[in-house]
């Protein structure tokens, strides 16, 4: 009932489509949604001028148990699901012309509860992050069909119940957050396969839940929801080493954060706000800036940057929805665009197409 209910909608929704789609490639991007509750993976259409929200006919596609992460390839060909309550990763073609998809059977399997994913810039590599196994599957992506393919030693140890990760732009190094050590562990990248790098963890604040690289490679942002701060530490561009630069306050209960340039913002999920702050691009000290925080959509529990660095896109956790901020490319200030697409039921993850 649920599928065949939001099913009905969507259809509405998608009666833009035809129009959106005569405007051109570039007009627009697909974003693609996790969705944990409804055991699917959505699909959107987002206008490049506008931020105007189009849901794509058939979506939601249905996933594997519990998706709760999600990478569209950078050739835009491919989408990948980690379905954390089966320990898998799903596969889907995207159909070229409107970004629908099409899973490919069989799945991939992981370790226990993948409660993550990212992936290198170029479509090399995927890497899913297993929380109870406590370890990282690595996987080697066919260019030409999708396929997984786990590279040697794969999957690699790390320390207890990670939550999160993120790799970095040069895809040298991976960044591994543990929230119960209150830490983030280093690993070098060679061919997919992961070393530690010696020194590390490094502490940072109470309850880090998500941490992000900028696109400089310089520094690593942690947002601690315990402390209500954001972790700033320096990278060793040779080692991939992490020093702690500093911690700043945010708003309540950090739960994201996201980079653009000089620009960095941390979505608040207890009141319910984006905080904005300016980098200082040698030292990564943090000044507010004006106006901030921004008041968000409730409970917003994942950021997302436009492809184009016009927009931030945020997820809300319990008001069901995908939302729209236009950025101030001189500024960082961020405004409400007004623009919301639902999701039905909560959404957990984010992936825009290039």
């Amino acid at each position: 009932m649920f599928f065949r209910s939001l099913k009905t909608s969507l259809v509405l929704l998608a009666m833009g489509l035809p129009t959106l789609l005569g405007c051109g490639s570039t007009s627009t991007h697909t974003a693609y949604v996790s969705l944990p509750t409804a055991n699917a993976v959505a699909a959107i259409r987002i206008d490049n001028k506008s931020a105007r929200f189009t849901t794509i006919l058939g979506s939601p596609y249905p996933a594997g148990n519990s998706p709760a992460s999600v990478r569209v390839h950078p050739s835009n060909k491919f989408v990948y699901a980690a379905n954390q309550s089966e320990n898998d990763i799903s596969l889907f073609t995207v159909d070229p012309a409107i970004g629908s998809l099409h899973e490919v059977l069989p799945r991939t399997a992981t370790g226990l509860t993948p409660v993550s994913l990212v992936m290198d810039s170029g479509g090399t590599f995927l890497f899913a992050l297993n929380q109870v196994s406590s370890n990282i599957s690595v996987y080697a992506i066919n260019s030409g069909s999708g396929a997984l393919t786990a590279v040697a030693g794969s999957p690699f140890a790390t320390f207890a119940n990670p939550n999160a990760f993120a790799i970095s732009p040069s895809a040298k190094f991976l960044y591994v957050l543990n929230a119960n050590l209150g830490a983030v562990f280093a690993y070098t990248i060679a061919s997919g396969v992961l070393q530690p790098v010696a020194g590390l963890p490094v502490q940072v604040g109470n309850g880090p839940l998500a941490l992000t690289v900028d696109p400089a490679e310089t520094f690593v942002y942690v947002a601690n929801s315990a402390d209500n701060t954001v972790s700033v530490l320096s990278i060793n561009p040779s080692t991939g080493a992490l020093t702690l630069s500093g911690s700043f306050p945010t708003a309540t209960t950090p739960a994201s954060v996201a980079v653009l340039g000089s620009f960095l913002y941390v979505a608040n999920r207890g009141s319910g706000s984006i905080s904005a702050f300016s980098v200082a691009p040698s030292t990564g000290v943090l000044t507010a800036i004006t106006n901030s925080p921004f008041t968000s959509p409730a409970t917003p529990l994942f950021m997302v940057i436009d492809p184009n660095g016009l927009f931030l896109y945020i997820g809300s956790q319990t008001g069901d929805s995908i939302s729209a901020f236009s950025i101030n490319t001189s500024t960082g200030a961020l405004t409400n665009t007004a623009q919301l697409a639902s999701t039905t039921v909560s959404p957990s993850s984010m992936s825009v197409s290039k």
